[in-house]
């Protein structure tokens, strides 16, 4: 599926639902892991997807006014790829997946920002700023997780020492 062959209330639709899946997996992270860093960095994650699922209702407000904004129940996995959280998927996994999810929400807004004018084409190339902001923290608790078998399950001074 392209970006190009979709409607952009559709390719809202589709973001707002990734967003929120995002929030829920990340919350879901936050209580897997007893690392109190980690779990903070989640909840961070969490935060901040949220709040980009109402910049984007916002965005679609602005656009379409009276209009109501439908979410699929789900996203293309080839455009938006959720993270599967499994009681006996590892850290590593998830980080892998969820940095994948990531790079892509950011393609996936690029592409979404060459279709918009300049004042909302900002918005969305503003989140794909966040994106690879998020994709870096997540190659960074990744490669620690490689390195520290027991890395979510500890404080740092337990695991490095």
């Amino acid at each position: 599926m392209s970006l190009e062959r979709l409607s952009i209330p559709k390719l809202l639709g589709m973001a707002v639902r990734a967003e929120l899946d995002s929030e829920r997996t990340y919350s879901l992270m936050v209580d897997r892991v007893k690392n109190p860093l980690l779990k903070e960095k989640f909840q961070m994650l969490a935060f901040e997807e949220g709040k980009h699922a109402v910049i984007l209702n916002n965005l679609f407000r602005s656009l379409y006014a009276g209009r109501k904004l439908s979410l699929p129940a789900r996203v293309d996995p080839k455009l938006l790829p959720s993270v599967k959280v499994a009681p006996a998927t590892g850290l590593v996994e998830v980080l892998s997946q969820a940095m994948k999810a990531e790079k892509a929400a950011r393609a996936f807004y690029l592409g979404l920002a060459r279709r918009l004018k300049p004042a909302q084409k900002n918005i969305v190339v503003y989140l794909s700023n966040v994106e690879q902001s998020h994709y870096l923290m997540l190659q960074s608790e990744y490669r620690l997780a490689l390195q520290f078998e027991d890395y979510a399950e500890q404080d740092i001074e337990k695991v490095v020492t």
